[in-house]
């Protein structure tokens, strides 16, 4: 049923192209190629995206709405050597750019919504609705933004009252018993003033089933809303706020048995219901004041989630463990950047950054199999400040050569408090403190070297940075509770042009980066769970590539390619045990990405415009473990659309997956128990969107 879709999709391009019934319509390709590639909304970059001397993609709201992109993990493969594990809830949801990543625990990628900075993994699952754009700039971004940026950083912006005027009403209905209802209203009052209103409900049945009792083993459903307000106090100053929030709650960890030796999976069968609720809310005050020569933005933001774990955690049918684990955080932050405008020779950028975040988290639980009881209570103080400064400065030493250099200065303050109980078998009660402060200096360069207005070339060094921090694993021994800092040097030259009249855009990178005290995810030993320790050096090195043409009236075409080599360049454990020169786990060598669009207007009837998208995500192979002796092979999934247009009403059919490639999502094992688990894959998926605007 699923090959349908593609071939309904291929029967009417090629009508439409046989019988001249449409003519191209390039109109709203040029329109919305010029805000593709002209302009950068993050405040600390240049506003030009092909002057920037990095390696960024920018996906707007056309492409989000072409590839059905609902969340943040959905962009995997979109973005060269970005890849999201879908770890079966929205509490991990693990980034990973160009080799660096953290599977568990604080993030090593940086995630900012409206400029308001998430710095949890948490908070990183959640869905996609009234989005403008998503930029990504991929290597460290830890002179500018600071605390664990160390793989990149994700730019989220939602679209403005000032630019929007009118009411949104968009229903969805697919597979899987997927529903989804969103209502945008964007009201403009005047040229100074405006607001806006968004609410989204999604629900859905999962894609599992428990053979247990037979019930979904991952069904979910998620409200969520945002207010914005945007009002030009005057010519200078202008005023922002943004609130969101959203409520999930979600089955999950559809985890089931899996045979390393015959590569088999037995099936979800857990006796104990597992799931993940929580509640996120946002809040971001911007003052933006501008002068002749000067900006000043100021971003006051709020960040609050409390969520709770249920997980039968041996994942099986028999009664082992069973915990809970509830967690609070409140997160504060204040930053004020200073940036000069106008000035042709020298640009400059400073500012300060402080933040104060705490999370109390709680868990407790039961291990059936020794007859005990535990409670462990932690709760966590961190906060920090920093400093930081970029100078820009065109044509320097000869015409057309700039130079970019940076500097942060990065403290941070990191406290536990540890409380552990056990009752039972054995009765055991024991409280731990720890403090650590961290302290960085993180700096920057970069050369760009402009052949034309159209093309350029660039060079850049920088020093990236995560915190250390510390470990709540009931099972970790003591000296395993703090694990160190981690730190890079990263090097990349990259090539951007703009050709044949700008119908052809061509982006090349090559990076190596040397990190050393990798933190790295690993089971504890002899025990239950994971900790976090340190590797001792690793390397990373790829290339990436990204091709947009638009080879002919109505025609769209792109292709992506990343290419990661990501080992342990030393990384012993004991004098017989090693892993020097192996691969890193969930480090994908390859992603692919490639797209083609075609836009038809016709010239009379009912329908004004069809709309034909087809989209291919390929996944290169990646190991799951140390020993890199389990790992997924390469796997590619093709996805289609169908957009038909007739005034302010669009009818969408589409399709994920369409020929169901199978594909394991997730792997892990439990030590103590001696079993290996995975996720499978999303499977094939299709269904249809109705919007209407008014």
């Amino acid at each position: 049923m699923y090959n349908r879709i593609l071939l309904t999709v291929c029967i009417v391009f090629f009508l439409q192209t046989a019988f001249g019934q449409v003519h191209e319509n390039d109109t709203a390709v040029y329109k919305s190629m010029d805000i593709d590639e002209i302009t950068v909304k993050s405040p600390k970059e240049v506003p030009l995206v092909r002057e920037v001397p990095a390696s960024l993609s920018l996906i707007p709201a056309r492409v989000l709405e072409n590839n059905e992109i609902k969340t943040l993990s959905d962009i995997s493969s979109t973005v060269p050597n970005f890849f999201m594990l879908d770890y079966g809830s929205k509490l991990q949801s693990p980034v990973f750019i160009r080799g660096i990543g953290s599977r568990l625990g604080v993030p090593s990628i940086g995630l900012y919504i409206d400029n308001v900075p998430f710095s949890e993994k948490t908070t990183f699952g959640f869905d996609f609705f009234d989005i403008e754009r998503v930029e990504v700039l991929r290597g460290p971004q830890g002179t500018l933004y600071g605390r664990n940026t160390m793989g990149g950083i994700i730019n989220i912006f939602s679209k403005s009252p000032l630019h929007y005027d009118e009411t949104n009403v968009t229903a969805t209905a697919g597979s899987h018993g997927y529903h989804k209802l969103n209502v945008n209203h964007y009201n403009k009052l005047s040229d100074k003033i405006g607001f806006s209103l968004s609410g989204n409900y999604m629900s859905d049945d999962g894609y599992f089933t428990n053979q247990y009792n037979g019930e979904p083993a991952d069904d979910k459903y998620s409200v969520s809303g945002r207010a914005r307000l945007v009002w030009k106090l005057s010519d200078k100053f202008t005023l922002e706020n943004i609130a969101s929030y959203e409520k999930s709650e979600q089955n999950g960890f559809p985890y089931a048995l899996y045979n390393s030796e015959t590569k088999t999976v037995e099936g979800v069968n857990i006796n104990e219901e597992n799931g993940y609720d929580r509640d996120l809310f946002s809040n971001g005050l911007i003052l933006k004041y501008n002068k002749e020569s000067v900006e000043i933005l100021s971003t006051t933001s709020y960040t609050y989630y409390d969520g709770l774990m249920i997980a039968d955690q041996d994942y099986t049918a028999d009664r082992i463990y069973l915990f809970n684990t509830g967690d609070k955080q409140n997160m504060f932050s204040q930053e004020f950047v200073f940036k000069s405008v106008n000035n042709s020779k020298y640009n400059w950028l400073c500012g300060a950054y402080v933040f104060d975040q705490s999370m109390d988290q709680r868990t407790t639980g039961d291990i059936f199999t020794a007859n005990m009881n535990q409670d462990i209570q932690s709760k966590f103080d961190i906060s920090g400040f920093a400093l930081f400064h970029q100078s820009m400065f065109n044509d320097f030493l000869i015409e057309n050569l700039s130079l970019t250099a940076g500097i942060r200065l990065d403290v941070e303050k990191n406290k536990l408090d540890y409380i552990f109980e056990s009752t039972g078998a054995r009765d055991v009660y024991r409280t731990e403190n720890y403090e650590e402060t961290f302290t960085q200096i993180l700096p920057k360069l970069a050369l760009k070297y402009s052949f034309s207005k159209s093309i350029n070339t660039y060079a850049t060094i920088s020093k990236g940075y995560k915190s250390g921090g510390f470990n709540t694993n009931s099972s970790v021994v003591l000296e395993d509770r703090a694990y160190d800092q981690e730190n890079s040097w990263n090097y990349e030259l990259g090539f951007k042009s703009t050709l044949v009249n700008n119908r052809l855009y061509f982006d090349a990178a090559l990076f190596y980066i040397d990190w050393k005290d990798q933190q790295i995810d690993v089971p504890v030993p002899g025990g239950r769970g994971n900790m976090k320790t340190n590797a001792g050096e690793s390397v990373s090195k790829g290339v990436e590539l990204f091709v947009k043409a638009y080879p002919a009236k109505g025609w769209e075409a792109t292709l992506g390619y990343g290419y990661t080599h990501a080992t342990f360049k030393e990384y012993i454990v004991t004098d017989e045990l090693n892993y020097n020169d192996n691969f890193i786990p969930y480090v994908p060598r390859s992603t692919v990405n490639a797209g083609v669009n075609k836009a038809f207007e016709i010239k009379g009837g009912f329908l004004d415009k069809i709309i034909t998208h087809i989209n291919y995500k390929g996944v290169g192979k990646h190991f799951w473990n140390l020993d890199n002796s389990d790992f997924q092979d390469y796997y590619g999934l093709l996805d289609a659309k169908l957009s038909f247009v007739s005034g302010k009403v669009q009818l969408d059919v589409w399709g994920k997956n369409i020929f169901d490639t199978s594909y394991n999502s997730y792997y892990f094992v439990i030590s103590s128990l001696g079993n290996s688990y995975v996720q499978l894959g999303r499977p094939a998926a299709m269904g249809v969107n109705l919007k209407v605007t008014f």
